[in-house]
Order: structure tokens, then C-alpha cells, then sequence
């Protein structure tokens, strides 16, 4: 009996991470899509927000395996050291590297820090 709450339990946390990360990739192709029809000073919105697509497909393939906070944390951590040096950058860099470290990083804390959003 405990073991079946037990599971339960995982389970459901895993159902919770994905439907979170399949939320925040909609949220940001929908903004995408957005930016990318107004054009302008938007294209760089666009381009954050396209960003955010590969990773968010990443984080889902690794939603159940072993290691996944250890990789989220480290494709963010890749991300904000690119951003370290941001005089090199140029702006459609920076606003890649925003996306990117957006998308790994809030994925890694939510998995470490499951109830830290209080909605």
C-alpha cells in the first residue's frame, strides 16, 4: 500500500513537470508568433522567444530520465556563460541566449523546487 502512494506520487510530479513544460513551450510560441507579426523592435522578441523551442523539446525527452537535473542545470548554466560575455554578443545573440537560459532554467527549478510557483 505505501509503495502504491509512493508511485503514485512520482508519477503524478512527472505528469506535473511535463504539463509545465508543455505549457511554457506553447506560452512561447504563441509570443513568437505574435512578435513575429508586428515586426519591428518585436523581432527581437521573436527571436527570444523562438529561442525557447529546442530546449523546451530537450527538457521533455529528459523529463523522466536519470540525470535530468543534473543536464538542465548544466545546459543553463552553458547558456548564462555565453551571456557572460556580452560585449561579443550581438543582439540577436543575447536575445537567443536569454531564451535558452530561460528555458532550461526554469525547467531545472521547477524540478528541484516543484512548489516554488505559487499560483
Amino acid at each position: 500500500m505505501e509503495f502504491d502512494r509512493l508511485f503514485e506520487s512520482v508519477l503524478d510530479k512527472a505528469k506535473e513537470f511535463i504539463e509545465f513544460v508543455t505549457k511554457r513551450a506553447a506560452g512561447a510560441a504563441k509570443i513568437q508568433k505574435s512578435a513575429e507579426a508586428k515586426g519591428g523592435y518585436s523581432t527581437l522578441t521573436a527571436i527570444h522567444f523562438a529561442a525557447k523551442v529546442k530546449p523546451y523539446a530537450d527538457v521533455k525527452k529528459w523529463s523522466e530520465k536519470e540525470g535530468r537535473d543534473a543536464y538542465l542545470k548544466t545546459k543553463a548554466t552553458e547558456a548564462y556563460n555565453k551571456l557572460s560575455d556580452i560585449d561579443a554578443l550581438s543582439q540577436r545573440e543575447f536575445q537567443h541566449y536569454t531564451g535558452v537560459l530561460e528555458a532550461y532554467g526554469e525547467s531545472y527549478l521547477k524540478s528541484i523546487k516543484p512548489n516554488s510557483i505559487k499560483l
